[in-house]
């Protein structure tokens, strides 16, 4: 039922977005650097790739509101360690996610952004130093995250944006020993993202 009432919400922002008069729409690339908040390990290791695009429809002179579908990794990882045996781990999460911001303009050069993002996972992993392995317990099929991130233009159509993202649900719940933590409700990602956007 959850997945229904997020496609329809999805779907009915498209159709407003399209509807509009004065919709633009364009590209997006870009990196993350990813942690998992919960996996025991601190520090934004783990890289992957942003890609996609957006739709977005000004509502006033220094408001609009942006759709986008992205494809991004996420996870973490630790560094490898040669006095221990040669000891790694990473863990590799992809989704396709949908953002839906409010974008304010705060400065002449300089936007604000803020709003949810709706993922579904496609792709999940972890390996250590002995081989790959199935999530154990698996990972949730659909993430619920909230954003803030700036964005700066650097031509007319060209601009550059980062991003600070974060679960609001866990991700998966927290595990070790087979036993769940009181305290810890589960795993949550943390990513901060930088792309290029170009406007069509």
């Amino acid at each position: 039922m959850s997945k229904k009432i997020i496609l329809l919400t999805l779907f009915l922002c498209c159709v407003h977005l399209l509807q509009a008069q004065r919709f633009h729409a364009g590209v997006i690339g870009g990196m993350s650097t990813t942690q998992v908040a919960g996996d025991q390990l601190s520090g934004f290791n783990k890289a992957g790739v942003i890609v996609g695009g957006f739709v977005n429809n000004p509502l006033t002179d220094k408001i609009a509101i942006q759709m986008e579908i992205i494809f991004i990794q996420k996870g973490s990882r630790k560094p490898v360690e040669p006095d221990n045996n040669n000891e790694f781990y990473v863990m590799r999460l992809a989704y396709f996610e949908v953002p839906l911001l409010f974008k304010w303009q705060i400065a002449t050069k300089l936007n604000f952004e803020a709003g949810p993002s709706f993922g579904t996972l496609v792709f999940s992993e972890e390996e250590r130093e002995w081989g790959v392995y199935r999530p154990d317990p698996p990972f949730k099929t659909v993430e619920l995250s909230g954003n803030v991130g700036l964005s700066y233009p650097l031509t007319e159509k060209l601009n550059v944006n980062s991003r600070f993202s974060s679960s609001i649900l866990p991700i998966r719940p927290f595990v070790q020993n087979n036993l769940n933590n009181f305290f810890n409700k589960g795993q949550y990602n943390t990513v901060l993202a930088f792309t290029l956007q170009y406007q069509f």
